[in-house]
């Protein structure tokens, strides 16, 4: 567990913030009561990584971030970015992991209109989203979907890579790239089993 201060924070805010209660969260996200109840308390020290993306999946945001950001401030941020006080959303195209190398130099316009599409709030080009196959071990599991920067490699977040033998594997940011890997992209967004 990362920061439990920042899970128990970031659960209370997004509860009060999206109207939803703790019954609400514990029957969306199939997590039981007590665990809730606990976490909110501050009678935990250590909640398991399934509970966490079961809670972050509910509520939309990241693993990561619900355990490492305040989520309030963050919004109340990315609020401020527009005039009006709202993001609008971009349109995200979602290929597979089987299909990546072929996608990976396709123009996003292409591949908007030729597969399937979520959104992503958020700003900057070149946003594609991943549905994975196969898990990737120790990060993801078959059915996520990873939301990526295309070609950027940036040092404070994980990046994608396709190795020599056509799979996908994730560095920690900060790490250099194998020259026989090629770059997909930074990791901005995890949305879990999809």
């Amino acid at each position: 567990m990362k920061n439990i201060n920042y899970l128990k924070n970031n659960i209370d805010y997004l509860l009060k913030s999206r109207k939803e209660t703790q019954v609400s969260l514990s029957e969306g996200a199939g997590v039981n009561r007590t665990t809730i109840y606990n976490i909110l308390e501050g009678k935990v020290d250590k909640v398991q990584s399934s509970t966490v993306r079961k809670v972050a999946g509910f509520f939309g945001v990241s693993f990561n971030e619900i355990q490492t950001l305040d989520l309030r401030e963050k919004e109340i941020t990315n609020n401020l970015i527009s005039l009006d006080g709202n993001m609008n959303p971009i349109a995200v195209p979602i290929v597979t992991d089987t299909t990546i190398m072929s996608s990976l130099n396709a123009k996003i316009g292409t591949l908007v209109v030729s597969t399937q599409i979520t959104y992503y709030f958020g700003e900057g080009p070149n946003v594609i989203g991943i549905l994975l196959t196969k898990g990737i071990k120790g990060y993801y599991d078959k059915g996520d979907v990873i939301i990526v920067r295309r070609w950027v490699h940036e040092d404070k977040g994980n990046v994608l890579v396709v190795t020599p033998q056509m799979t996908l594997r994730v560095i920690n940011g900060g790490r250099v790239i194998s020259v026989s890997d090629e770059l997909v992209g930074t990791i901005i967004e995890e949305r879990y089993g999809i």
